[in-house]
């Protein structure tokens, strides 16, 4: 069996390292800025490398494959993407910031929510604008002491706008906890918060068009993050058969676990084959990119599913210990199916167009629109 890199270079060496060196302990410090990884799609005439979305996913692979969290997604993909709808005067000045590692800006939005979902509302003061609304389940892996400012999508008048607020004046979350693969969640109650009016960065169309390209961003990254862990898990899975005896011989000479483990590389096979065709269309700018990642988010969020529980199956009572690497894999699976949208929501707006076609047919007993 071949398990080649999805993305091999030095990225991918040196996250590979980091990750083995620091599996199973919690974050200390920002490795991201330390590592100067928040710099790799930040554009060259802002201080950053210019690097690709390729370039973030060799990074998200080394992580993934030794079950590593470090939200590499938000801080390194969707805060340039976000930042750059301030335009370019606007923006530059935070973009050699976040390159050179002196502002640490993250996302305030959910983990398991399209972007452009928002749940904070703004209205306009003489002053400036209020915010308000909760935000769930936001990302706070990396130690609150470290960040720098917040970047709030709302609602303001109808329109959506962005906002890059202190996170002095947002404070603490409300509450935290430990989320199903091992990030550090927490929940934001934004109630009539006052900020100035400079904290508006952006509005209309520009905001728009950043979160849809920060959501696919975050989709295509999280599907590397996917078939990165499956690669792991498989080969986890192997070794574990070939190493456990029952009965006087190894585990790897039932057939029954041998037809289980060749089913799981068929389809990790298939869902690498899938992962390599979106970086394609997002290479090519392809027009239908959006439908092509949320079909690859079905695909992959039932492969991963089916090759989880499999592998815990396998497992036996070891597949129950989170000090198994193959343990927490299949929890990082699990969990990938509700980042960003989980797969539901992304079959509705898949079919959505064929509702929208159907809706107008007559029912043919009553006479009516259904």
């Amino acid at each position: 069996m071949s398990f080649a890199p999805l993305f091999p270079g030095m990225l991918l060496d040196s996250a590979s390292r980091y990750a083995q060196d620091h599996a199973g302990a919690e974050p200390s410090g920002d490795p991201l800025r330390e590592l100067g990884w928040t710099a790799t799609v930040v554009p060259e005439e802002a201080g950053g490398v210019g690097g690709t979305l390729a370039d973030l996913a060799s990074i998200v692979e080394g992580l993934a494959t030794h079950g590593l969290q470090l939200p590499v997604v938000e801080a390194c993909a969707i805060v340039p993407l976000l930042l750059q709808a301030a335009g370019p005067e606007l923006a530059r000045p935070w973009l050699e910031s976040v390159a050179e590692g002196t502002a640490r800006v993250a996302p305030l939005t959910a983990l398991s929510a399209s972007l452009d979902e928002t749940t904070v509302q703004a209205k306009r003061f003489d002053s400036g604008f209020e915010l308000d609304g909760d935000v769930d389940g936001v990302d706070v892996t990396l130690p609150t002491e470290s960040a720098s400012h917040w970047l709030v999508p709302a609602q303001v008048d109808g329109e959506l706008a962005l906002f890059l607020v202190d996170v002095e004046r947002i404070g603490a979350p409300s509450a935290t906890y430990r989320t199903m693969e091992g990030r550090k969640g927490g929940d934001f109650a934004l109630k009539k918060l006052a900020v100035p009016e400079g904290a508006c960065i952006a509005r209309g169309e520009a905001v728009r068009a950043a979160l849809r390209a920060a959501d696919d961003a975050a989709l295509l990254l999280t599907a590397t993050d996917t078939v990165a862990a499956l690669s792991a898990l498989v080969q986890q899975t192997i070794a574990y058969l070939k190493e456990r005896k029952q009965f006087g011989v190894s585990l790897s000479t039932f057939q029954v676990l041998r037809h289980r483990s060749a089913e799981m590389y068929v389809k990790y096979l298939a869902a690498r084959g899938l992962l390599l065709h979106c970086f394609q269309e997002q290479e090519a700018g392809a027009a239908d990119l959006r439908r092509t990642l949320r079909v690859a988010k079905v695909a992959l969020a039932e492969t991963a599913r089916w090759c989880a529980e499999a592998a815990i199956q396998m497992h036996g009572g070891m597949g129950m210990s989170e000090e198994v690497l193959a343990t927490r894999l299949a929890q990082r699976l699990l969990a990938s199916e509700f980042r960003y949208g989980d797969r539901l929501t992304h079959a509705t707006r898949l079919l959505a167009p064929q509702a929208a076609e159907a809706r107008p047919l007559v029912n043919h007993l009553t006479g009516s629109a259904p």
